[in-house]
């Protein structure tokens, strides 16, 4: 359900549809200063609304129906839920409002509705009154809106609803009828007859919970009853009790597809049942009525004489009772005052000095039965109600004449009424003015403007009342002349203080209403109210700075107001201005100083700058000392006389008349440094290389001070190119790639905040001899017999001569090693593999030392004939799918590719036999064609480009012996459910008995083979077939050789079944010397008739004889003996119609029959016993057997513990 609240001006045109079980509330209506809210209750078809009216009367309005009602507080109507439901309220964006009523346990719901919409069913009126459904017990109103035009034209009701007022109204949503709603109204006027057919008709269709319910998993809770399994609250019980009624009630199913006629019975017996109940409920006794007070009593009752003994009588629903009240009399109207389960109830708010009749209902479930005989009683008197405030009748300046009206007596005449007052004086003590019984009184002698507090109470002979509410009466006086002007007491930025002087001639005790009128623009010559109170004191707030204001004030009082006084003119204070603007750098920055300018504030408090302060302050930021280096009125300023390279941190503030500004944001200024001087040359340290020199150098000096931040080393080669060769803060480098012997020039310059300070002088330094260069790569040739010839050049000497080289060889990197030393330049390799690759590396050596490895050179030896194959071998086991001929005439060959030495495998040759085959590049080989049972010895090659390889050794392989070919299959036996097969011979002396397996497979409805036995056995009893039906099989047979071909496909079929054996028969004496003999019947099997044959046993005759043979269940025998025992059995006999054969079944067990005089037959069948007493005595067969053995057992047991008790001592 939802309740959806919005504004008058947001009503859409068009509504959106409401899900099932909503409640929309539409939009307010404001009607002068009261806001009222209209509340559009949607009932969709199949629903029923209900809604409880202030006088206790319920009315229904069955959907579809949209029902408008109207809230005149605005506030949302209770929305009473049944048990296992809550109701959330959610605001959305848009400032409407939803209850939402919700299951709290989704999972338990009856399987007919759905756990997002989940219907509230049936809930009892007497909830209504509960402290759990009812919060507040006094709400509002909810009117139904009777005037159309108050609504638009889509918001009219489809029902009529009467045009009365609904007083604390309750909304009952409910799912059915309002069969539920237990008023006596409706129980004393007999219903119409068909509104009563249907009234029972809707019951039954929508109040009964559905069947399913009482089955469900889980239990839930309807109508404040539980409902579960069947085993408490579902399953039918003896006595005539049903799962889902009180006594004799009958639970009623729904049925989607009935009869009329069904329907009908139903009925009738429906209301048989509730007949029964009401009539029980009817007879319960008048109430007790005890512990009578003014306000409250104790009401007491006993149960109807007839329940069942226990709180419920152990019944799935509890007994509930209603106490209906009347003020009005004996035949009054009674009102509901209390539902619930218990035989007691306490009753509370009662009028004192009242007659009162109650009378209590019984009900279960949803019946009712009728009142009880009412009971009466009368209240005590008490103390008189609280009176309401007096009135002021007459008033003068000096004389103030109350009046009032008596309140409740509450059953004791009053006999005085009190009356105090605080004579004028606000916040203390009550004192008497009067006490009489007259109902008004006249106060003299009091003073003029002043307000006096009253407050009244009556007494009668029991006790005093409480004070009603206290009211403020004045006396005449007479208008306050004209105050004197305000004095400004103080003045702030945006607020001034003013105070002024009573009124000449107003008494202290008089109260004045000081009114102070302000004119806050000069073009507007109108005053306006700023303060109106009793103060002689105020400060008004929220004005401009620096404006000028005038002020007036006015006196009032009970007679009137004063002309106003004089003007006061007052100005506000300047406030302080902004800070200035952050100060910028004009010019450049020098080593000693710099420009610098601001701009004015933006705002200036009001008032003129009288100056600025420009501050600074220098590198020492965490003492934070600022010095002011200027103040005037100028915004530039050039600072001079400064530290070279050196951070400053300028701020600008100014004053005015307003105060001192806040400064501005620092502006952080480092002047320039001053260059380093000249450095001293570079110098070597230690001895030169022949290849790098490292340097040294020293700090120059600096006249201001400023750390070198970096150095930078320029180096001149001896074709007179320079290049710089250090950059960095270091003192020290080391110069590399240089040429051995050879002279170089160096020198060094310093860089600091200042710039690049002048080049030292040169340093000339020449480096030491080196070892060679490197070697250019190698050269490589090949020689027609596989050889490999090296031959390389000289390097570069660097001024020695080379003494030998060092030639080194591998297949990788990695592996390189040393083959070759000596001062030759040419070197020959023999003896290395075909088509590998292969790489070497140069070094020289002369007396300086050894030289870089020369680059390595990479080569590959040519491709040769592939090698001869090592693995060559025959599968055995390959399956079938792979190659689809039999191993007896085929070899399967498998082999490894072996190296093909550069070039490319392009086929192999196979030799078997005399016979030779040549396949492609391949790994495996079927050789087909080959005789069964026979060896051949196999070889194969490998062919590439360059040529054939080395045959590989020979193998030896034999083909398979041929599979065995299928059996003939035959059945040996069939039955209704099962065939027996068989085949072969399992005495044949050609095969082992572990040597041949059989495949046996059946054919399916989609006309597959499916296999049902694998193994060597020669028969199989296929079961669980259909009888009567014909199946398809095929046969196979394998070996060691192999799985042979399967079989033709043979069909064998079922047989039909016989009729089962029957049960006893059961024989009832008739009258005369006749019987009865019952059977149970068989169905007719796959469309064959079955007949049945009766045979009895006469005496102590050996043979039974037929005595009847037809298809009936039952067969009467007539001229039987006295004192002397039948013996009857039956049997079951199918005929066949398609082969006109006849199939009988066993024998039933027999059932032993005897004439007897006596009502009770001393017979051996349970079912021929009238009695049901003596149903147990005459065991069958079968429990007169289980008793002996279970006797057998019991001595054996006996006698086994007595023989090892006595072993054991």
């Amino acid at each position: 359900m939802y309740v959806t609240m919005m504004m008058t001006d947001q009503i859409p045109l068009e509504l959106p549809p409401l899900l099932n079980g909503e409640v929309a509330m539409m939009p307010h209506l404001v009607n002068g200063e009261t806001a009222q809210q209209v509340i559009l209750v949607q009932v969709n078809p199949g629903e029923t609304f209900t809604i409880r009216a202030e006088d206790g009367t319920l009315q229904c309005i069955q959907g579809p129906a949209e029902v408008p009602m109207m809230s005149p507080n605005g506030s949302i109507p209770p929305i009473h839920v049944p048990p296992g439901y809550i109701s959330q309220v959610i605001e959305d964006s848009t400032g409407v409002r939803r209850v939402v009523v919700t299951p709290q346990s989704p999972e338990c719901y009856p399987p007919s509705y759905s756990s997002a919409m989940s219907p509230t069913h049936h809930l009892p009126p007497y909830l209504t009154h509960h402290p759990h459904f009812i919060q507040n017990s006094h709400a509002a109103y909810y009117p139904p809106v009777t005037v159309p035009g108050d609504m638009p034209p889509q918001f009219f009701p489809q029902h009529h609803l009467p045009p009365t007022i609904y007083g604390e109204q309750e909304i009952i949503p409910l799912y059915g009828m309002s069969s539920y709603i237990t008023r006596e109204d409706q129980y004393s006027k007999p219903p119409h007859k068909k509104l009563k057919d249907r009234q029972i008709d809707r019951q039954n269709r929508l109040n009964s919970p559905p069947a399913s319910l009482y089955k469900s998993s889980c239990t839930t809770v309807y109508n404040g009853y539980t409902k579960g399994h069947g085993g408490s609250g579902g399953g039918s019980s003896g006595g005539g009790g049903g799962s889902g009624g009180g006594p004799g009630i009958k639970k009623t199913e729904r049925r989607a597809r009935s009869s009329p006629k069904g329907n009908d019975t139903d009925l009738q017996e429906y209301e048989l049942e509730v007949k029964k109940v009401q009539d029980i409920l009817s007879g319960i006794e008048k109430p007790q009525v005890s512990n009578i007070q003014a306000r409250a009593v104790v009401l007491s009752w006993a149960p109807p004489a007839g329940l069942s003994c226990g709180p419920h009588g152990g019944l799935s629903f509890p007994y509930s009772y209603e106490v209906a009240l009347s003020d009005k009399g004996r035949d009054g109207k009674y009102k509901i005052i209390y539902s619930g389960e218990e035989l007691g109830c306490n009753l509370k708010d009662l009028r004192p000095a009242t007659d009162y009749h109650v009378r209590v209902y019984a009900m279960y479930n949803s019946v009712k039965g009728s009142c009880s005989e009412p009971v009466s009683f009368t209240t005590h008197s008490c103390a008189p109600e609280c009176p309401f405030p007096p009135k002021l009748a007459h008033r003068s300046k000096s004389s103030l004449t109350l009046q009032w009206k008596a309140p409740i007596d509450n059953g004791s005449k009053i006999t005085n009424y009190l009356l105090e007052w605080d004579e004028g004086k606000r916040n203390s003590g009550f004192r008497q003015c009067f006490f009489g019984s007259q109902k008004h009184c006249k106060l003299t002698k009091l003073c003029p403007a002043v307000g006096y507090t009253f407050r009244l109470a009556a007494r009668n002979d029991i006790g005093t009342s409480g004070y009603s509410q206290e009211v403020v009466c004045y006396t005449l006086g007479n208008i306050p002349q004209m105050p004197s002007a305000p004095r400004l007491v103080r003045a702030g930025v945006t607020w001034v203080t003013l105070q002024w002087n009573k009124p000449e001639g107003c008494s202290p005790e008089e109260v004045i209403t000081y009114t102070l009128e302000i004119q806050e623009d000069e073009h507007d010559n109108h005053f306006h109210p700023k303060y109106t109170g009793e103060d002689l004191t105020c400060t008004v707030k929220n004005l401009k700075r620096s404006t000028q204001y005038k002020f007036r004030l006015t006196a009032s009082n009970m007679e009137g107001k004063s002309c106003p006084s004089e003007v006061l003119v007052c100005t506000t204070s300047p406030d302080r201005p902004g800070p200035p603007t952050r100060p910028l750098i004009r010019g450049p920055v020098t080593a000693h100083g710099f420009s610098v300018k601001w701009d004015p504030p933006k705002d200036n408090g009001g008032s003129e700058i009288l100056k600025y302060l420009l501050e600074i302050t220098d590198g020492n930021f965490e003492a934070n000392q600022w010095e002011v280096a200027y103040s005037g009125s100028a915004t530039e300023y050039v600072f001079t006389h400064l530290k070279p390279g050196t951070l400053y941190k300028l701020r600008a503030c100014c004053i005015s008349t307003g105060g001192h500004s806040q400064c501005s944001e620092s502006l952080p200024v480092r002047t320039l440094r001053i260059a380093p001087r000249q450095c001293q040359p570079p110098r070597v340290s230690g001895r030169p290389k022949h290849k790098e020199v490292h340097l040294e150098w020293d700090v120059p000096e600096s006249e201001s001070g400023s750390e070198v931040s970096e150095y930078s080393v320029e180096m001149t080669e001896p074709e007179d190119l320079a290049s710089e060769v250090y950059h960095g803060p270091e003192l020290a480098c080391t110069v590399g790639n240089l040429l051995p012997g050879t002279v170089y020039r160096f020198r060094v310059r310093a860089l600091n905040d200042g710039g690049y300070g002048p080049y030292s002088d040169v340093s000339e330094i020449t480096t030491a001899a080196g070892p060679p260069g490197q070697c250019k790569g190698p050269g490589i040739s090949f020689t027609p017999d596989g050889r490999v010839l090296v031959c390389w050049e000289s390097p570069e000497s660097s001024g020695a001569d080379i003494s030998e080289y060092r030639l080194e060889w591998g297949e990788d990197e990695e592996s390189l090693e040393l083959i070759y030393h000596g001062p030759d330049t040419c070197f020959e390799i023999r003896d290395l593999l075909p088509a590998a690759q292969y790489c070497c590396r140069l070094q020289a050596f002369n007396p300086a030392g050894a030289g870089p490895y020369s680059e390595l050179v990479l080569c590959q030896t040519p491709a040769s004939a592939p090698d001869p194959i090592s693995t060559l071998c025959v599968l055995e086991n390959e399956p079938p799918t792979t190659h689809p001929d039999s191993p007896s005439v085929c070899l399967v060959l498998n082999w490894e590719e072996p190296c093909d030495n550069g070039s490319e495998i392009l086929a192999y040759n196979i030799d078997f036999g005399d016979k030779s085959v040549t396949v492609g590049n391949t790994t495996s080989h079927v050789l087909r064609d080959l005789l069964p049972e026979t060896t051949y010895r196999i070889r194969i090659q490998a062919i590439n480009e360059i040529g054939a390889g080395p045959f590989s050794q020979f193998i030896k392989a034999k083909t398979r012996p041929l599979p065995p070919s299928p059996p003939r299959l035959e059945c040996a036996a069939a039955g209704p459910q099962s065939l027996k097969l068989k085949w072969g011979d399992s005495n044949s002396k050609t095969h082992a008995a572990g040597d041949m397996a059989f495949t046996l497979q059946l054919e399916d409805r989609n006309k597959r083979f499916i296999s049902i036995y694998r193994g060597p056995s020669h028969t199989y009893k296929v079961q669980r077939l259909a009888e009567f039906t014909c199946y398809s099989f095929r046969i196979q047979a394998a070996s060691e050789a192999g799985e042979g071909p399967f079989s033709e496909t043979y069909t064998f079929s079922t047989t039909k079944s016989v009729p089962p054996t029957l049960k006893a028969p059961r024989v009832t004496q008739l009258e005369g010397n006749s019987c009865e003999i019952f059977w149970e019947t068989v169905p007719s099997m796959k469309g064959d008739p079955v007949s049945y044959v009766l045979q009895v046993l006469v005496g102590r005759e050996s043979e039974y004889k037929q005595v009847y043979k037809g298809e009936e269940a039952t067969f009467q025998i007539s001229g039987l003996q006295s004192n002397t025992e039948y013996r009857f059995r039956v049997c079951a006999c199918r005929r066949c119609l398609d082969t006109a054969q006849e199939l009988s079944g066993a024998f039933s067990p027999s059932t032993a029959f005897a004439l007897q005089r006596s009502e009770v037959l001393l017979t051996g069948d349970v079912a021929s016993l009238g009695h049901p007493k003596m149903k147990s005595m005459m065991p069958t067969d079968e429990q007169f057997a289980a008793l002996i053995v279970l006797g057998f057992a019991t001595l054996s047991i006996l006698f086994a513990f007595i023989l090892q008790y006595f072993l054991m001592k």
